[in-house]
């Protein structure tokens, strides 16, 4: 099978309608909403290049607009933050569970300790045993 072209195609609101743009072909279409974006873009490459709409791929890039874009990218930044924070956190935790097992605190104890299942203990515990294998190998 013989590789597809794929068009960059950008889209940005403008009024009541969506400006879409095909900059390699330097032609531009128009959709009433965002869920018309794709099929426009296909229909305008399809007519400039005189193609089936199905004969080639489109990679969208839709801007979003004004304040959401903003807070969007925002949005994305604290949720990156937090994912490393949790997996730091989860580390620790796992630690201090190796910690209390090597100290010879049994999985119901070292729960209590910790305020903790002794299932969610034996789970951490797994679990930095995991690590330390993936470390050593």
């Amino acid at each position: 099978m013989a590789n597809r072209k794929t068009y960059d195609v950008t889209a940005r609101k403008d009024g009541r309608w969506w400006f879409v743009q095909v900059p390699e072909l330097d032609t531009v279409g128009q959709a009433r909403s965002a869920t018309e974006i794709e099929e426009v873009a296909r229909e305008v490459i399809g007519l400039w290049l005189d193609a089936k709409p199905d004969s080639f791929d489109v990679a969208l890039d839709v801007e979003i607009p004004g304040e959401a874009r903003v807070s969007w990218e925002r949005a994305k930044v604290l949720e990156a933050a937090a994912r490393k924070e949790s997996a730091e956190a989860a580390a620790y935790a796992r630690r201090a569970v190796a910690s209390l097992r090597a100290e010879g605190l049994t999985y119901k104890d070292a729960g209590i300790v910790l305020g903790l299942s002794p299932q969610r203990v034996q789970q951490l515990s797994k679990a930095e045993n995991a690590d330390a294998l993936q470390k050593s190998a």
